[in-house]
């Protein structure tokens, strides 16, 4: 994370309306299994203590399957051991699948009404069409129609879609992971203001 999402993304200070805690834990398990699985020191134990208990060589065997995926290397200099690796096709999955909970979460719960008539909203709609249909954006209707006007702009935070968008590709080229997060915790933190105001 860079230093500015580190501040966006404060850990002890993020608790998600119930609504969208899903999403919240989502995110945090996926970081700290990346972070984790990755470890030179947790492979290692993780590898001997599978091999020693009866019925988890299999676990030993989704490692490798990890290690190959996301193409680990770890290099160790003297007391030092660095992990590298190339978790992207996972962030991108990842972001996919919270983009397409986040909408249905909000669609179907009881402020769904208040909510989706907000310009955010309807961004966060592009965004999990996209998500959803082969990570493209797909601003046209089954006839071929536009779904936005010529100069129709729908914006969240320095994001913006327009018709140029058509056919490019969501994540991560558009909006990445940390950003699908943001976008969550604004939600989280629309549906509290509405709790508060009852």
């Amino acid at each position: 994370m860079t230093n500015n999402t580190e501040k966006q993304i404060n850990v002890k200070n993020i608790n998600f309306h119930p609504v969208l805690k899903d999403i919240e834990n989502m995110f945090w398990f996926f970081l700290l299994s990346m972070r984790t699985l990755s470890d030179f020191d947790i492979q290692n134990v993780l590898k001997f203590k599978n091999s020693k208990n009866e019925g988890y060589g299999g676990f030993n065997e989704m490692l490798d399957k990890f290690n190959k995926i996301t193409n680990l290397k770890i290099e160790i200099a003297g007391n030092k051991a660095t992990s590298k690796l190339n978790i992207l096709d996972q962030m991108i999955f990842m972001g996919k699948a919270m983009a397409i909970l986040i909408y249905d979460y909000l669609s179907f719960s009881k402020y769904n009404t208040q909510i989706n008539s907000l310009e955010e909203f309807r961004f966060l709609k592009f965004i999990r069409n996209g998500a959803a249909h082969y990570n493209k954006f797909n601003l046209k209707d089954e006839n071929g129609d536009w779904k936005l006007t010529e100069k129709e702009v729908i914006k969240w935070k320095n994001k913006e879609i327009t018709r140029q968008l058509h056919n490019s590709t969501v994540f991560n080229d558009f909006i990445s992971l940390f950003e699908i997060f943001l976008l969550a915790k604004h939600f989280s933190n629309k549906l509290v203001e509405i709790d508060s105001k009852k």
